[in-house]
């Protein structure tokens, strides 16, 4: 009985060790980040690898209008932004500083995490690579820039299609799997890996499908053109240039490793706002161009050719990984992650709103949008004087 018991203790103490040794070989890797760090949050800046973006060495700090913080959002709209657990709420108009809310131990200084925000910058990147000519135009194939969409369906994948989220790739963003693109992404420690091993399953520039894998797919590209890391890219070409105040964060895959370029942005909402009004101003800068104009204008509308499978119409609120959301007269576009990271530029009201926070409701408003994001479009609105 004590030899069986011994036996018994030793393969139990084989199998832990030879569990625990999986857990650092490649496909079980992710697996021990999840543990150690947990579910997602906006604060996972700070247990995740990562690379600093620098903030502007000419920093330039919101003025603010001459009515600050004197309107008063309604009570049963408060009530909404609190029960999400919103950290910050901000409402700019003709360029000014209007509204301004934090929560919890949040203020103008603190990071927070973009998830699928980020997709948006990376937009602006490629417009800002295509303005300074280091991309030949949004139809060159992935192919000249990545090894492994050299050839079959994949070489018929081009920036465009990515953009537009009509790759045609095996990323099911849906997926919540142990071993789903998504966790591999999110956790993993290599994310080149991951996009060398995505297979086509439908034609290319048909069909708009939400895939971070299309988002990554740019950032490589990105790296590529530039020989450079997308962090310093993002602070070289965008944040140094729009006067931000404050030091950021961009998440990596590993330690010294690669961005998560379709996730994973950490800046303050105060410099969140800033990327809204390059939506607003067309990627110009209070007068000087950091993107092309005939890019962002492209950006910010439907994208052409490509059909939502939800209506076998048009697609008509997505562009270059920007939103399109009407509410009630008005065009929004926007930049969103998950948990309700909103970043709204809305012309006719010459206004930027951003709301950040912890949670998001459960319900939506069509087949895109939360519920709770119409109800701080709303708050904004008791905010903003009319135009």
């Amino acid at each position: 009985m004590k030899r069986l018991f011994r036996n018994l203790l030793f393969g139990l103490g084989g199998l832990l060790l030879l569990g625990a040794g999986l857990t650092y070989t490649p496909p079980f890797v992710h697996i021990r980040n999840y543990v150690q760090r947990g579910e997602v949050d906006i604060l996972d800046y700070k247990h995740h690898p990562k690379r600093q973006v620098l903030a502007s060495t000419l920093p330039e700090p919101w003025p603010l209008d001459s009515n600050f913080n004197k309107a008063v959002i309604s009570k049963n709209l408060m009530d909404t932004l609190e029960k999400y657990q919103t950290t910050a709420f901000l409402v700019f108009q003709d360029g000014k500083l209007v509204y301004e809310k934090y929560w919890e131990d949040f203020d103008a200084k603190t990071l927070s995490q973009s998830f699928s925000a980020a997709k948006s910058i990376i937009s602006m990147l490629v417009g800002v690579a295509l303005y300074e000519n280091k991309l030949r135009g949004l139809d060159e194939p992935i192919s000249n820039y990545i090894d492994s969409f050299r050839e079959g369906e994949k070489a018929k994948i081009t920036l465009r299609h990515c953009l537009t989220m009509s790759s045609g790739l095996d990323w099911h963003e849906k997926d919540r799997g142990v071993f789903s693109n998504n966790a591999y992404g999110y956790y993993g420690e290599d994310m080149a890996d991951v996009i060398d091993g995505l297979n086509v399953e439908k034609p290319a520039g048909k069909e708009f499908e939400y895939r971070s894998g299309d988002t990554q797919i740019l950032g490589l590209v990105l790296e590529k053109v530039y020989n450079k890391k997308i962090a310093d890219l993002a602070s070289e070409k965008i944040f140094q240039r729009i006067g931000s105040e404050t030091d950021a964060y961009w998440m990596l895959d590993k330690p010294k490793g690669r961005e998560k370029a379709f996730c994973c942005f950490a800046p303050t909402a105060r410099d969140y706002a800033r990327f809204g009004h390059l939506m607003l101003w067309k990627g110009n800068w209070k007068g000087r161009q950091i993107a092309s104009e005939k890019y962002m204008t492209e950006a910010l509308s439907p994208a052409k050719g490509v059909i939502d499978p939800k209506t076998g119409k048009p697609i008509e609120v997505y562009g270059y990984q920007f939103w399109m959301q009407p509410y009630k007269d008005l065009q929004t576009v926007s930049m969103r992650g998950l948990l309700g990271q909103l970043i709204w530029a809305i012309p006719a009201k010459n206004a930027v709103v951003v709301r950040l926070g912890h949670k998001e409701a459960p319900q939506k408003v069509g087949p895109y949008f939360k519920q709770d994001s119409e109800m701080y479009l709303q708050a904004a609105m008791e905010v903003l004087v009319e135009k």
